[in-house]
């Protein structure tokens, strides 16, 4: 049993809830919600932390995001019953009416984003109280091993100039994307040897930091634009949207039928890294890039003897 929720009364404290539901029926979604949503997220130690209730704080924190999130859960199943006549529905006169698909859904999807909010106000929290919290920070610490330009919400807003509400649970929703796009993009515009050293260099002189934030800039950038292509803004407003949608502010500001606000700022930055590493070549350690069209060689017989 949960002590972050050990009863009826405590989840009708976050969410509405009939108190005559027996508390078994929920139960295996509160556990559920905990290892689905929760601790991937905080850690198992914190959440034995917030089970001992001695920090009434984390467990009031845990409780905003869990009670949503388990009653989400459990919602398409409570009002059924599985026995051997299969999956049944109470059907007595006098009873409350069944909601629609349409009201269950709506009900989900509020759920979802109350639970998923308090979550992100939860990392929130335990980012700005790390020393206080030094099991969290070895979580982050092991789940984040592969090292990142963008190293934080915060560096994402404030660097990359994509506005996400500072949203923790945003950047590592968008976190595989952003490492993808720089080992597939950035370490081919930087060549091995600058893109290791840039990525691993923390105390960086002017012209160092000048090159990281325009990759800063593009990576947030071309992120933004992936998740708020129209295939993808299709997929994550559909049937089978997840339960958590990044946040990013524009969500969508098409500057033509087809185009993408921040397409146009990634290709920006872009061009800008590139300028950038032809006009500081040498200082950076790297070839600089010939922009000439070699015509006259033997391979393409062009102005050549044929001979």
């Amino acid at each position: 049993m949960s002590t972050i929720i050990p009863d009826i009364e405590t989840l009708k404290t976050v969410v509405k809830i009939n108190a005559a539901i027996p508390y078994e029926s929920v139960s295996p979604y509160i556990n559920d919600a905990l290892e689905i949503y929760i601790e991937p997220q905080v850690g198992n130690v914190i959440v034995d932390i917030a089970n001992t209730g001695e920090d009434t704080t984390l467990k009031d924190k845990i409780l905003r995001c869990l009670g949503p999130l388990t009653l989400a859960l459990a919602t398409d199943e409570l009002g059924i019953s599985f026995g051997d006549s299969g999956i049944t529905v109470q059907n007595e006169q006098g009873k409350r009416s069944p909601a629609n698909e349409a009201k269950i859904a709506a009900a989900k999807e509020n759920l979802f984003y109350r639970g998923m909010q308090a979550l992100d106000r939860l990392l929130d929290y335990l980012e700005r109280n790390k020393l206080k919290y030094p099991d969290y920070a070895d979580h982050v610490s092991i789940t984040n091993q592969v090292p990142c330009f963008i190293r934080s919400a915060q560096e994402y807003q404030d660097i990359g100039l994509v506005n996400i509400d500072y949203s923790t649970l945003t950047y590592r929703t968008m976190l595989p994307t952003i490492r993808q796009l720089q080992e597939r993009h950035i370490r081919e515009m930087l060549t091995d040897d600058l893109y290791d050293r840039l990525l691993n260099m923390t105390d960086l002189d002017a012209k160092y930091r000048i090159l990281q934030e325009y990759v800063i800039r593009y990576l947030a950038n071309k992120s933004a634009e992936l998740y708020t292509s129209q295939t993808s803004r299709q997929e994550r407003t559909g049937t089978n949207a997840p339960e958590y949608q990044p946040v990013l502010r524009p969500v969508y500001q098409d500057s033509t039928e087809t185009g993408n606000f921040f397409t146009q700022q990634a290709d920006y930055y872009s061009g800008k890294i590139n300028s950038f590493l032809n006009a500081n070549a040498e200082d950076l350690g790297i070839s600089k890039t010939s922009t000439a069209i070699n015509f006259n060689s033997k391979e393409k017989k062009l102005f050549t003897s044929i001979s």
